[in-house]
């Protein structure tokens, strides 16, 4: 398959995995442990996540901004890897380890997992990153997308009422 075409996938398999999680992240973030995920609403919740998905696709569309095509595969391996490595930890992990989904989880699993593991693989196959690259590609995708996590759900938590003000005066 056409790498291009997979990598075009892959902010819009990151917008589905961000709606499975924001229409049941509320509920479940109430049932676990705080110290392991603070509550939080849908509406800072979608805000988070409406952020980090338009960065995605700002990551993946905006490849003629690249000073080098090279850069941008590095990037397209972070993001990939952040993705790859958000399914194992917290998604597959929490729901082994509470034994109850976890928002997320099956588009992870199900989407996400083989989509970006078939696009680091076509990047070593067709010699554009080497497994090293990739590697550290991944890991450092892994890191910033935590990061971006809690300053997006930061975000969130300070527009919601902005949000929720919004929409009940427009309804």
């Amino acid at each position: 398959m056409d790498l291009y075409f997979l990598i075009t996938l892959l902010p819009i398999a990151f917008a589905f995995h961000n709606l499975e999680e924001t229409l049941g992240m509320e509920k479940w973030s109430h049932t676990i442990p705080a110290y392991m995920h603070r509550p939080v609403t849908t509406i800072q919740f979608g805000v988070a996540v409406f952020l980090f998905t338009a960065l995605g696709f700002v990551v993946v569309f905006a490849r003629g901004l690249y000073p080098t095509e090279r850069l941008y595969y590095y990037f397209i391996a972070g993001f990939s890897g952040m993705l790859l490595l958000n399914m194992l930890m917290p998604h597959l992990l929490a729901t082994v380890y509470f034994r109850k989904y976890s928002p997320g989880v099956i588009t992870g699993l199900l989407i996400n997992a083989p989509l970006t593991m078939f696009i680091l693989i076509r990047l070593k196959a067709l010699g554009l990153l080497t497994t090293q690259e990739i590697v550290f590609s991944g890991l450092i995708g892994g890191i910033i997308g935590v990061e971006l996590a809690a300053l997006f759900l930061k975000i969130g938590e300070r527009l919601a009422p902005l949000v929720r003000n919004f929409f009940t005066k427009s309804l």
